[in-house]
């Protein structure tokens, strides 16, 4: 009878992450976040472990897991655990819970907390109050896929205008983005202000990176970046302006939402975190004002006071 009941069992975890994959494809055209894979997972297969679940949503095997539970051990300078499938197996069905190391490492892999793994509850509701006054609507440790797949969908969703500032924005010019950004200079104005690649302060910035950045060389910045995505957009209603002054953090503002990247000293631009707020506080107000400001410089002509004097500069990119 037991042998019975473990094949009727085997049958519908087979059945379930069937299902899992096909909701995780059904995701892609959509660009969701691996967190919001997750949920559509568990309304679908209530029965199923979160933590199986985030494996689905992100379509790995327990072999990948393994693999990167230990990149993560290595990364901290700890010899890797190599936690086998039979024990991952354990973990997600719920026969044996991981002790806390691995439910933190695991926390990483899957950039979550433990009560989105089904571990432990979320007692943060008491801080929601202010989150919601301060206008934070979402927070990403670093630039990540799931940090991407939130643009993205942000790009994808504006209605009104798109308006972006930082040191390189590299991934503006990639295969994903480049026909976005083409597609919706045709809806809606989108303007782009990046760091001037052969200005003093983009050479201070990087070097305060712990490691040579790919974007680094300016020609190759301007060749693989900057011109591409200037021709790529001609027909549509983008502009792309350089300016020659330090930054401290990138601005992504998509309608009434802004998404703002903190830079930070021995660490890659993509190390910061990513927050974002809605309109209408206090917060929303002094980041678009930051924008407002470096797009008045761009439309003065000449440059207004103090600015001209410190040759604080905004001017247009022409590919």
């Amino acid at each position: 009878m037991t042998t019975s009941i473990s094949r009727v069992d085997r049958t519908a975890r087979r059945r379930a992450e069937r299902a899992a994959r096909d909701i995780r494809l059904q995701a892609l055209p959509e660009a969701l976040p691996p967190a919001e894979v997750v949920d559509r997972i568990l309304a679908a297969l209530p029965d199923v472990h979160p933590l199986e679940a985030h494996r689905w949503a992100h379509g790995w095997d327990r072999a990948e897991l393994s693999a990167r539970i230990d990149l993560a051990y290595r990364q901290d300078g700890l010899l890797p655990p190599s936690v086998s499938d039979a024990e991952l197996c354990r973990w997600e069905h719920g026969q044996r819970r991981p002790s806390d190391e691995r439910i933190d490492v695991l926390c990483r892999v899957y950039s979550t907390r433990p009560d989105r793994l089904g571990f432990g509850r979320d007692y943060s509701g008491a801080m929601l109050g202010h989150l919601e006054q301060a206008g934070l609507v979402d927070l990403f440790p670093r630039t990540n896929l799931e940090s991407k797949s939130d643009l993205v969908s942000r790009i994808r969703g504006a209605r009104e205008r798109i308006t972006m500032f930082g040191l390189t924005r590299n991934f503006y010019g990639s295969d994903e983005l480049l026909p976005l950004f083409t597609a919706k200079a045709k809806e809606v104005p989108i303007r782009i202000f990046i760091m001037d690649p052969h200005c003093d302060s983009r050479r201070d910035r990087y070097r305060l990176e712990p490691a040579e950045a790919a974007m680094e060389d300016p020609g190759r910045y301007e060749r693989e970046v900057l011109r591409p995505l200037a021709e790529a957009t001609a027909d549509g209603d983008l502009k792309i302006y350089l300016y020659n002054f330090p930054c401290s953090f990138a601005m992504e503002q998509m309608d009434d939402s802004i998404r703002v990247m903190l830079y930070g000293h021995s660490k890659r631009g993509t190390d910061g975190p990513i927050l974002t707020f809605d309109h209408g506080t206090e917060y929303h107000r002094y980041f678009a004002g930051q924008l407002e400001w470096v797009q008045r410089l761009a439309d003065a002509d000449p440059v207004p006071e103090p600015w001209r004097s410190k040759d604080v500069r905004v001017w247009r990119y022409q590919a």
